[in-house]
């Protein structure tokens, strides 16, 4: 595979639509398989009802089950490898189309769905709640293939923040166990994984952050390791962590370039860091 010194970023659609949803085109498209690593700019969910196959999030392989949700969020690294018979749908939307509620409805659709560091990308779907889905899916295709889809995008837009909840609801089972409050340390969560994803390549320190969310750095480490079982320092890191190896794994940037980027003025510093938390260099790790 070639590579290049930026990660190609695919379009939610070749229009200006913020929300898109279609059959998968395995059948009459095999060339959707064995697709090149990519970005989205979009928010995306794969619901595979039937098939198999494998595909990649940020380098980890995952293999296709039926019956289940799969998670990619915007600024990730996807890669289709090999489908057979898939049957689902793919939806993807942007942050924008959603309304402006959906947040405090949910508990944080972006924190709680989508987002670089936490996320579980696997929601197999409970036999008994099958039908429900099934009949939403059903209901948000229909709309969105009628001739005046483009001036319902009310309907569009309430479907899909019930999908969302509804994805919310199993990701916390699946993950914490049902535990469903949203409290003001959630929130403070939220804004800071959203302030991270925002700011990693240019903001490194702690303090910093907790500054922006007005709380102390103790206070921001203890939210983090209520709601990520770590400090945020760790949280940081594991960003920038994530973001290095993309860019190792996926570009031909120089070592030197891959620190610049990621807001190490000193790249020997960067891969130092590297080491320390992979046991291999930067170098290494490229080439392997």
């Amino acid at each position: 595979m070639s590579k290049s010194t930026t990660l190609p970023t695919q379009p939610l659609a070749e229009t200006q639509r913020d929300f898109l949803i279609r059959p998968f085109l395995i059948e009459t498209d095999p060339q959707e398989t064995h697709e090149q690593p990519h970005r989205h700019n979009f928010q995306e969910i794969l619901w595979v009802r039937s098939g198999q196959g494998k595909h990649a999030i940020d380098g980890r392989e995952l293999t296709i089950q039926p019956n289940t949700f799969y998670l990619i969020a915007k600024g990730q690294v996807h890669q289709l490898i090999t489908g057979i018979d898939l049957d689902g749908l793919v939806i993807r939307f942007s942050d924008a189309f959603l309304p402006n509620f959906l947040s405090q409805e949910m508990g944080h659709y972006q924190t709680v769905l989508f987002n670089n560091v936490t996320i579980n990308h696997t929601l197999p779907v409970p036999p008994e709640a099958l039908p429900n889905f099934e009949a939403l899916l059903g209901l948000l295709l229909a709309e969105f293939n009628r001739v005046d889809g483009r001036s319902n995008q009310e309907i569009l837009r309430h479907l899909l923040t019930v999908l969302l909840i509804k994805l919310g609801k199993v990701q916390r089972e699946v993950v914490s166990g049902g535990e469903t409050a949203v409290s003001p340390e959630a929130q403070l969560f939220h804004d800071f994984t959203l302030l991270l994803e925002e700011q990693y390549s240019q903001t490194h320190a702690v303090k910093d952050y907790a500054e922006a969310l007005n709380i102390t750095p103790r206070q921001l480490s203890e939210i983090t390791r209520q709601f990520y079982g770590r400090t945020a320092k760790h949280l940081i890191e594991e960003r920038l962590l994530l973001e290095a190896k993309r860019l190792l794994t996926f570009t031909n940037l120089s070592i030197k370039e891959i620190a610049h980027r990621l807001g190490y003025k000193d790249p020997s510093h960067f891969s130092k860091i590297f080491k320390k938390k992979t046991q291999t260099t930067p170098q290494t790790y490229k080439i392997t």
